[in-house]
């Protein structure tokens, strides 16, 4: 995406201050708000886009800041989101992923966003997270434009990342009693795409009128840890409220990963 400078947005204001010392005479004020506001909507769009970046960011680094070493892997894996409406109509979001650790903890992350069906007319969109603890930086690199962002991790901005986090679920969830609210139950072990697994549900209930509710709400989630990749392998999610959630690993393969995953490819220009 083409970002709007800060050089396409003065010449956009001196032009509405010159057309305000030469018209304002002649012309009512009216006139003069188009320019004004077409530069205000400019700066507001490149402050999203500055916003949405962070964000992504972000959003990329707070599912796994803790550093995992010793436990190399990659694997695909998909994420659905499927909300079905009053009328019986579906709203389906999916997501697919290749993700890759190698044993010092470093992460690379290809993220395909958009709906990934070949009717779809339009291409999804693809973007490469690479975190690496090692070297105290992350990039997101853009496929289709062979360009990358660079960010410095810091231990404060994971923290902010955790306060963030728990910030959100606060405000998705009132305030619950844990021991009578929140209930966790032991699914066993089975073995999913090879690795051993531990299965927990945990069943959260909001109490009749605590959102409006005329009835309990029950919030279910399963997830199906593996130790020995210290990763989730499935889960899924059901709420009343959003739908069902589901994830799950595929093609999970165990053993050092190639160094040249976790760098900033040659071809690649860095932007700030």
């Amino acid at each position: 995406m083409t970002l709007i400078r800060r050089t396409t947005i003065v010449p956009l204001l001196a032009a509405a201050c010159a057309l305000a010392n030469t018209a304002t005479a002649q012309q009512p004020p009216a006139l003069l708000e188009p320019a004004v506001q077409l530069a205000t909507e400019q700066q507001q769009k490149l402050n999203a886009e500055q916003d949405r970046r962070k964000g992504e960011l972000m959003e990329f680094l707070s599912v796994d800041n803790k550093l995992v070493k010793g436990k190399p892997y990659s694997a695909s894996s998909e994420t659905d989101v499927v909300q079905t409406l009053a009328d019986g109509n579906r709203i389906v979001h999916h997501t697919a992923s290749k993700f890759y650790r190698d044993s010092n903890g470093r992460i690379r992350n290809e993220q395909t966003f958009g709906v990934v069906d070949a009717s779809n007319t339009v291409p999804p969109e693809t973007k490469v997270f690479i975190d690496d603890p090692v070297a105290n930086t992350a990039y997101v690199l853009e496929p289709n434009l062979k360009t990358a962002r660079k960010l410095t991790r810091s231990r404060k901005f994971l923290d902010e990342l955790n306060a963030d986090s728990n910030t959100m679920a606060r405000v998705k969830l009132p305030k619950l009693d844990e021991g009578r609210d929140i209930v966790k139950q032991d699914l066993g072990k089975k073995v999913i795409e090879g690795v051993q697994c531990t299965g927990t549900r945990q069943t959260i209930t909001i109490p009749a009128g605590q959102v409006g509710n005329e009835q309990p709400i029950s919030i279910i989630t399963d997830t199906w840890f593996a130790p020995g990749i210290a990763a989730v392998v499935q889960s899924s999610t059901s709420d009343p409220r959003f739908g069902q959630t589901s994830y799950a690993l595929h093609n999970v393969q165990q053993g050092e990963q190639s160094s040249e995953l976790f760098a900033l490819p040659a071809d690649y220009r860095l932007d700030n």
